[in-house]
């Protein structure tokens, strides 16, 4: 369903989590022990309790496509009310005017409970630490995670030649040598894989969603410091190092979702001025995305070329994200 752009993000303190009443630890984990005995965690459950790790939380209808694509959403519901039951979930409430607002469905929303982080860190990883939901977060992360579930239908239509792989915010992020805090921090690196024979060909993108209203022309604002912060990851092969980016033929470009057509195209001016080294943006307003059933011919991106040209000014000289690729090569 296609968004008025204008409609734009909603207040901050008008997006709630819920928080989990105190929880014995030791009762958890011999229940989750009980689970894994039983057989009663499916690898279907496992997969969702890994999404909700890179997302960090999904609406219902988004679930349901991921997960459950053929079947009715009474029949999702009623296996995360179970999961619910196990503590391996748990819900978050978006205000009506916030789903609806940009366009998607308003339904129930799901984030990890105690017990899928304790399952995650005790079957999948050891190292893994729980990230805490944030009241002003829960909208923009699903806002995000429509972007991956309809990257993720449009591959699985094309059949099995083609995959999508993403990483969250934290694998996705850079960190120099020593540093505490990430020199940049993508929402997420999706990589469009297509196989032929023995040959892969990929797309990688790492994707920023800005749902903000907040001035980016000057160096000091958020975006300014997001720009300075690829053109830092670029430079040199230092990306190169970056275990995500394994095996990639170059620096991904950062594709940017956002509303409004004059922020759009003061965004791509404000990239052109504080660009200091060849990274590639595209750039797409939310509702020219949501609007088509297939993200990945979507006639939407503008395209910020290596160097420095905007191609796609006007909305009807917008490219499809595949042949955005080619725009940004040429």
């Amino acid at each position: 369903m296609p968004v008025v752009a204008q409609a734009g993000p909603v207040e901050a303190t008008r997006i709630y989590a819920t928080r989990p009443a105190g929880i014995d630890r030791r009762e958890l984990r011999q229940q989750l022990s009980r689970l894994a005995r039983r057989g009663q965690v499916t690898e279907r459950d496992e997969r969702l309790l890994e999404y909700l790790c890179e997302l960090h939380v999904l609406s219902l209808d988004q679930i349901r496509r991921l997960l459950w694509p053929e079947a009715r959403e009474t029949t999702a519901y009623r296996r995360l009310y179970q999961l619910q039951k196990y503590q391996l979930l748990s819900s978050a409430r978006v205000p009506r005017a916030g789903m609806a607002g940009w366009g998607l469905p308003v339904c129930k929303v799901y984030a990890l409970g105690s017990g899928g982080h304790l399952w995650l860190k005790e079957e999948v990883n050891p190292r893994r630490t729980a990230r805490q939901l944030r009241r002003d977060q829960v909208l923009h992360d699903l806002l995000v995670a429509e972007i991956v579930v309809r990257l993720t239908e449009a591959t699985y239509r094309r059949g099995e030649a083609w995959s999508l792989a993403w990483a969250g915010e934290r694998a996705a992020s850079f960190y120099e040598k020593g540093g505490d805090l990430p020199v940049t921090a993508p929402d997420g690196l999706a990589v469009v894989r297509r196989r032929r024979g023995d040959k892969v060909a990929a797309l990688p993108l790492f994707l920023e969603m800005d749902a903000s209203r907040e001035a980016h022309g000057r160096p000091s604002s958020r975006w300014g410091r997001k720009v300075i912060g690829y053109d830092r990851f670029r430079e040199g092969d230092r990306w190169k190092t970056h275990p995500e980016l394994d095996n990639l033929p170059a620096f991904p470009p950062v594709a940017v979702v956002t509303h409004g057509q004059r922020r759009l195209l003061n965004l791509a001016q404000a990239i052109i001025k504080h660009r200091r080294q060849e990274v590639v943006y595209y750039l797409a307003l939310w509702d020219h995305l949501m609007a088509p059933d297939d993200i990945l011919t979507a006639p939407a991106w503008l395209v910020v070329t290596p160097e420095g040209k905007m191609v796609g000014q006007e909305p009807e000289q917008r490219q499809p994200l595949l042949a955005a690729e080619g725009k940004a090569r040429n």
